[in-house]
């Protein structure tokens, strides 16, 4: 079902330009080449240049632009020029140039109402020189410099008040300093990063989310069984939001499985250098009766995996 409302999309409207693409690309949560059932978005081509370059689209399986760029050459497939990525509202979430298949220049990304989030420099898929992050607010979030794509130097960051949180020195004389939100010096145990907790821990968030999620009663009519994944993120209040189904099964399962997750209770928000800090993560819900006379029981359930990104 899946594969073919994916399908249909790339149909839907199609040109004489969009006749000119080369066929579409079934990517996974990697961005690895994946049958469509298996898929979380595709990728589509132009084989007709603009200005010698080729672009490139990658798009949600619901049609969503997730990214927009440009190829230099088709094979090998070579990046270059200005590169997109967008959120499912359809803001900028970040750009960077490419040149020779590399990221090299300026590096922003946006929160989704617009304003900057993170901006740095890329020397030949490098980062280099001075990087900012910037709490939501517009207070400095963390400022330092990178060699070589390796951290170095004074590294410092701060609380949305814009009071200190800590103080790291990389290199020969590493050390760190950590300061609690009225200024006074932390006396904790230096974390550098600090992932979100659920109460009770991982194992307690497992089996909520197992006696919260119901079994759509259209899934077990039609005899749908599957998994359903999902991305969240805890936010830097322990608030969990942002939650949309990455990979689809039906659409009574793919509700379900985004309301199980969107009821998950307040975590404990992480912290990276004592500042609280958003964290993403994705969690296949699964969907099947306990026990099934040809399958067997229900596979184990699967705690979320933190969902990182990057350029390089």
């Amino acid at each position: 079902m899946k594969a073919l409302l994916a399908a249909l999309l790339l149909l839907c409207g199609a040109s004489a330009a969009e006749a000119q693409s080369l066929p579409a690309v079934y990517l996974n949560e990697q961005n690895q080449e994946a049958v469509p059932d298996s898929a979380t978005h595709y990728r589509v081509v132009e084989q007709q240049p603009e200005n010698g370059l080729y672009p490139i689209r990658e798009y949600a399986l619901n049609g969503t632009l997730l990214l927009r760029g440009y190829l230099e050459s088709l094979e090998p497939p070579k990046r270059s020029g200005l590169f997109t990525t967008y959120y499912p509202s359809g803001t900028k979430a970040s750009q960077v140039p490419f040149q020779n298949d590399q990221p090299n220049g300026l590096y922003v990304a946006w929160y989704e109402d617009g304003k900057v989030q993170e901006r740095g420099e890329y020397h030949n898929g490098e980062r280099t020189g001075r990087w900012l992050t910037v709490h939501r607010n517009g207070q400095r979030r963390s400022t330092g410099m990178y060699h070589e794509n390796q951290p170095t130097g004074e590294w410092r960051y701060y609380y949305s008040s814009g009071q200190p949180a800590a103080v790291e020195q990389i290199g020969q004389a590493a050390s760190i300093t950590l300061f609690n939100e009225d200024g006074s010096r932390s006396d904790g145990m230096v974390r550098r990063r600090q992932a979100p907790e659920f109460p009770g821990g991982e194992q307690a968030l497992v089996e909520y989310l197992i006696q919260h999620t119901n079994y759509p009663k259209d899934a077990r009519r039609k005899g749908i069984t599957g998994k359903v994944y999902v991305t969240y993120t805890v936010g830097e209040d322990g608030r969990v939001g942002q939650v949309r189904v990455l990979r689809g099964l039906s659409p009574e399962a793919d509700l379900e499985a985004k309301r199980v997750v969107e009821s998950l209770p307040r975590f404990r928000p992480g912290r990276e250098y004592n500042v609280p800090t958003s964290f993403t993560y994705t969690v296949p819900i699964y969907f099947a009766p306990q026990f099934n006379l040809f399958g067997g029981p229900k596979p184990p359930p699967t705690p979320p995996v933190e969902a990182r990104a990057n350029w390089e």
